[in-house]
């Protein structure tokens, strides 16, 4: 299997107005572990909380060193859903760690920090965060914001309220809804990924991403080499005033996996957003979807499932042809972006119909628990349940035309 090289670089600045630098960024080459953290401007010991974090977090890691290279080369034990694990609770107890640390040192009360975190394992990409520092995905020179700002200012977007046209905005300016250090524990976000060869992956803090602004960062990500990238984004926000210490660090993915595993992943994302559940998700819940997606292949003749089995899957046609039986007979074939059983994510009930491979064939199966996981997840579980709301909608509205023309019919 082909192993990804990566090519990185990081650079961060005091800025113009700050008298110290609160932020702290870990390249650790031999986990592939990257990590950005920004002390909490305000507070006492910010500077001491994000370094804590970073050197927390990589000795952490650095204890799985060979677990995550089996892992990336499709050997060991370790699963992804582990790793995610891992990520969790070391992002966790570095919490609990500056906690600890501001408890035995009295003028350090409050420091606390948030962290974007990018570990890169064989193939995959896996994602933590914490507060308002970004993880983004560069593919196809586009831009992807991949996590979700953990800040009151979000927030109030997010309830569609403009901060930005009212006193709130300078109110809440920089104020967070979680960080490391305020508990024992963090709620951390994850997410993990596919990476391609050509993918570029940019962790900031919001000293850049709040001072460059959405625009800028998307002019300046695609362009030149991880250590001019680098610059080009400390640059920009030193030329727009640098209210804040600001810090990035930016991962290229170089070396060629095989044309058929990019195909692969495409095919997989463009399956996926076929289905009118999916249609309107941006790309990053729509990467989401597909890292809880499994691959399943059915040779010809295989029953997938039969008539009044209890459904708890959702499946997508990738390759090949599928028959749907009812009562013993043939009344439809599928191929390939057909899709059935998505009815089967809402609730456990006996399929209506069998599915039997009538060729070779290759599906994507996402299973019902691991479907509800994803909408544990508040921001992706608002655009999912939309989604879910199309797809019945359209299906109401199939069956009143249908129950019309049969009416139609016997007048």
């Amino acid at each position: 299997m082909a192993q990804l090289q990566l090519v990185h670089a990081g650079r961060t600045d005091v800025g113009i107005v700050r008298a110290n630098n609160e932020d702290a960024y870990l390249i650790d080459e031999a986990t592939q572990l990257f990590v950005v953290c920004d002390g909490v401007g305000g507070r006492s010991g910010g500077e001491d909380a994000s370094r804590i974090a970073c050197e927390f977090i990589g000795r952490r890691l650095r204890e799985y060193e060979e677990q995550l290279r089996l892992f990336g080369e499709r050997k060991g034990d370790l699963t992804r859903r582990e790793i995610g694990a891992l990520l969790e609770t070391a992002i966790s107890d570095a919490s609990a760690a500056i906690r600890k640390h501001a408890q035995e040192t009295p003028a350090l009360s409050g420091m606390a920090t948030t962290v974007a975190l990018l570990l890169v394992a064989g193939q995959h990409a896996f994602v933590a965060h914490v507060g308002d520092s970004r993880v983004y995905l560069v593919r196809h020179k586009t831009m992807h914001l991949l996590t979700e700002d953990h800040s009151l200012l979000n927030d109030l977007r997010r309830r569609g309220r403009d901060p930005d046209r009212s006193h709130l905005g300078a109110a809440y300016q920089g104020a967070l809804t979680r960080a490391l250090g305020v508990l024992n524990t963090a709620r951390v976000d994850l997410l993990d990924l596919e990476l391609l060869a050509g993918d570029r992956i940019v962790l900031c803090s919001d000293g850049v991403h709040g001072v460059v602004g959405d625009n800028a960062m998307q002019a300046i990500a695609p362009h030149g080499e991880p250590s001019t990238a680098a610059h080009m984004f400390i640059d920009s926000a030193l030329q727009n005033g640098a209210p804040d210490n600001a810090t990035v660090v930016v991962v290229d993915i170089k070396q060629d996996a095989g044309a058929d595993r990019a195909t692969r992943v495409r095919r997989r994302l463009e399956a996926l957003q076929a289905i009118s559940m999916f249609r309107y998700l941006p790309y990053p819940d729509l990467i989401r979807v597909a890292s809880i997606a499994k691959e399943q292949h059915c040779e010809t003749g295989q029953v997938i499932f039969e008539e009044n089995d209890v459904g708890e899957s959702l499946f997508v046609i990738l390759d090949g042809q599928a028959g749907v039986i009812k009562s013993g007979s043939e009344i439809a074939e599928l191929g390939p972006g057909a899709h059935f059983g998505e009815m089967s994510l809402i609730e456990r009930a006996p399929r209506s119909a069998g599915i039997v491979a009538k060729s070779s064939l290759d599906a994507l199966v996402i299973e019902r628990d691991a479907f509800f996981s994803l909408l544990r997840e508040e921001v992706t579980a608002v655009k999912l349940l939309w989604g879910m709301v199309r797809m019945l909608n359209a299906r109401l509205r199939k069956t009143s035309d249908e129950l019309t023309a049969m009416k139609m019919d016997q007048d």
